[in-house]
């Protein structure tokens, strides 16, 4: 198994051709959840293109939101950036993040080709 530390604490393992992301928050404290999860697709796309990973490989995702009723805006924009047709499996749940202004933090498993 290889496990790549980066100097903002996310973390990445690969193991057996499936590369498991740890949870990532937006950077910026944008006010509304579609605005954060636009953040996070757009950190996934950087995260892909530096390990060789694609978006159509996702397996499966789990979203942690301060409030659950942010859950539907949430998959409109993660739907959008994946497309219709390539909407993996989700858990969605309701936890306490990481700060007041953090609404959602999200992991993927990704398989690697």
């Amino acid at each position: 198994m290889s496990i790549v530390e980066r100097p903002d604490g996310g973390r990445l393992a690969i193991h057996n051709k499936v590369a498991y992301f740890a949870g990532h928050v937006s950077k910026e404290p944008y006010p509304t959840i579609e605005e954060q999860t636009q953040a996070l697709c757009d950190r996934y796309d950087e995260l892909f293109a530096q390990f060789g990973l694609k978006k159509e490989n996702i397996i499966m995702f789990n979203a942690y939101f301060r409030d659950i009723s942010m859950a539907k805006p949430f998959l409109g924009v993660l739907e959008q950036w994946l497309g219709k047709d390539n909407m993996p499996p989700g858990v969605t749940v309701q936890a306490e993040c990481i700060t007041e202004t953090k609404l959602v933090e999200l992991a993927m498993i990704v398989a690697v080709e």
